[in-house]
């Protein structure tokens, strides 16, 4: 930590506009001794040629308050932020204890009428205490802002725009006013850049279809921080996505763990081969990152049953019950977004059903639910998967009612027709 109580009970920050030379570090030091602002036991300070001069506890002392053991890299990134906030005139502290969730942001700091607590967050921290940090700043009206590390950010070395994003990352993923999809952002302390990742595309679990942005923090505002950064996805990006559905249709069936062999056997059930799912699932949505499971498995998990109705309307309820029948048996899995608000994987089911109905493979039937307006593509061969997601790419192109839904994947912003995504669902449901 940089801060910590002297014994006459004033504050000592070792970070901020004064130069602690080693002189004046060797003064502190013969000033002891210092107390830990949160738990008041006594802490050392610490200081040398290739560390940052900062307070720790002594050791085998067990502070209730500190999550984590703080590295360089965590020290000399919120010193970054804070001094970058201090820089633009904003009113921060490091460091605070706040007494009454006993939680102590790395800085608190007041942006216009709202008050914020930064954490740079460095280590892997369960998802159990992220939340429980997150509900204690709101409890106080104090929003919370997470920045990680960059050394998390993992990019595929032939790919620029592809990433992996561990279940531990996207717990970071929020979202700006006016924006659908969301955005985690990255702090290098060695490069002194901010990097934004923006509008996620899961192909997996992990293996995710990205923006990635970044800029030095000396010209970056807080309010340009804040703001949406539409970038828009690379030329590649469609070629990508077919390859994407080629590799799901080329390795799922040969990792059979038990997850795996239930989704196949509802499949075989349906009489659907695992590796030729239908052309019409496994697509690109905005709202595709609400789910953690691989889209080609969800979205054809929203076709089972309109197939089984044999052009039966089928009530969203019903679907839905459906879906949610298939979470917990595991099949399925929703992700945990805690910073991104109400949404839900059944928005992006919502979305995927207007997709299909934009297509015209879907009919909307006011108070009877939906129902398949025409049969669905199953390729059998390799030549067929090939030859029909291409044929299906082509007519997302040239379908006039899509062009928003292009636009909106592909430049991140969101158009009037997307927004009433999902609208004639719920009077439906």
């Amino acid at each position: 930590m940089f801060v910590a109580i002297s014994a006459d009970g004033r504050p000592i920050s070792l970070a901020g506009a004064e130069r602690w030379s080693p002189e004046r570090l060797v003064e502190l030091r013969n000033d002891e001794p210092f107390f830990c602002p949160a738990c008041r036991k006594e802490v050392v300070l610490r200081s040398g040629r290739h560390r940052l001069p900062h307070f720790a506890h002594r050791k085998g002392t067990v502070c209730p308050f500190e999550h984590e053991p703080e590295s360089e890299r965590h020290l000399t990134g919120k010193r970054d932020l804070f001094a970058w906030l201090v820089r633009q005139g904003v009113e921060a502290k490091l460091e605070p204890y706040l007494t009454a969730i006993g939680q102590r942001p790395d800085v608190l700091f007041r942006y216009g009428p709202h008050l914020y607590a930064l954490e740079y967050q460095c280590s892997p921290i369960d998802e159990s205490l992220f939340c429980e940090r997150n509900n204690g700043y709101r409890r106080l009206g104090i929003r919370p802002l997470w920045v990680l590390g960059a050394h998390h950010l993992r990019r595929s070395p032939k790919r620029p725009n592809e990433v992996s994003l561990s279940r531990f990352q996207w717990l970071f993923a929020r979202r700006v006013p006016f924006s659908v999809a969301p955005h985690v952002w990255y702090y290098s302390p060695e490069t002194k850049r901010f990097i934004f990742l923006s509008r996620p595309l899961p192909l997996s679990v992990r293996r995710t279809l990205a923006t990635i942005d970044s800029l030095p923090l000396s010209s970056l505002s807080f309010a340009a921080l804040t703001a949406a950064h539409p970038q828009p996805l690379p030329p590649t990006f469609w070629e990508q996505w077919l390859e994407g559905k080629k590799q799901w249709r080329r390795t799922f069936p040969l990792y059979p763990n038990k997850a795996v062999r239930r989704i196949c056997a509802d499949f075989y059930q349906a009489g659907i081969v695992p590796s030729l799912f239908p052309t019409e699932a496994g697509w690109p949505l905005l709202r595709g990152y609400l789910w953690e499971t691989a889209p080609f498995i969800w979205q054809t998990y929203v076709l089972l049953p309109l197939l089984r109705q044999q052009g039966k309307p089928l009530p969203l309820a019903a679907l839905f019950r459906w879906i949610d029948g298939k979470i917990r048996t595991g099949r399925l899995a929703p992700r945990r977004l805690p910073l991104v608000g109400q949404d839900t994987y059944r928005q992006a089911v919502r979305e995927y059903l207007h997709w299909l109905r934009l297509l015209g493979y879907l009919r909307c039937e006011r108070g009877s639910g939906v129902c398949l307006a025409k049969p669905l593509s199953f390729p059998a061969t390799v030549e067929d998967v090939i030859r029909q997601d291409a044929a299906l790419l082509e007519q997302i192109h040239r379908t006039p009612a899509l062009a928003t839904y292009r636009v909106t994947l592909e430049f991140g912003t969101e158009g009037k027709n997307e927004q009433k995504t999902g609208k004639e669902g719920e009077n439906s449901e």
